[in-house]
């Protein structure tokens, strides 16, 4: 076992599931700007001009769409923080953390969520970072995800089996690759279709 705060392979109990916490505010912008970004080059992938770069198009130009989606998504939708039975694992982006119930020591206020770690490690919450909206509207949604987590480890009976502290990089690539084949495919039916642009 890695001791706290280092990278490992461990995936217990990374791939349990359990009660995801998100902010459907910045999911729902998140979804509907990557999506329209992802449209468009769809669209625009669809529309191509230049017969005889048609494959180097339709299989270069859906990478911007689908990264900026991805990019998108891993902010506002994929970054959350899951309430399981032994732990809590807190996805930041590129980073997912995995704290079993033994070893959290503190939160932090709702408008500076953390979870305090044994051994003096905090780990942030990129999913309830603060924003105007929030602060305007007086921090409803990490209000209510902080009573979550509180109650949550008020409730919890430390599992010996749950391990230590660990983190280890993650990455959607099954949607990435799925967005990308995807885009692909609809571009170049459209292209078959239509004939492109003159």
């Amino acid at each position: 076992m890695s001791p706290p705060g280092k990278f490992c392979l461990n995936r217990f109990p990374c791939t349990q599931q359990g009660k995801v916490l998100r902010n459907w505010y910045t999911a729902t912008f998140a979804l509907l700007s990557g999506g329209g970004v992802y449209v468009a080059f769809t669209w625009l992938t669809s529309r191509m001009k230049n017969a005889e770069n048609v494959l180097f198009e339709l299989f270069v130009l859906p990478v911007v769409g689908v990264g900026f989606l991805v990019f998108a998504l891993m902010i506002g939708f994929f970054s959350r923080v899951v309430v399981t039975s032994n732990g809590i694992v807190v996805v930041n982006f590129l980073v997912k953390h995995v704290i079993p119930f033994g070893y959290v020591r503190s939160l932090g206020p709702v408008d500076d969520m953390y979870i305090g770690v044994q051994g003096g490690e905090r780990v942030g919450m990129v999913i309830m970072a603060n924003s105007l909206v929030g602060m305007l509207a007086g921090q409803p949604t990490n209000t209510k995800a902080r009573r979550r987590l509180q109650e949550a480890i008020d409730s919890a009976s430390p599992n010996q089996d749950a391990g230590a502290p660990h983190k280890h990089l993650w990455f959607p690539w099954k949607f990435t690759l799925a967005a990308y084949t995807l885009s692909v495919l609809v571009a170049g039916t459209i292209y078959s279709i239509t004939g492109g642009v003159d």
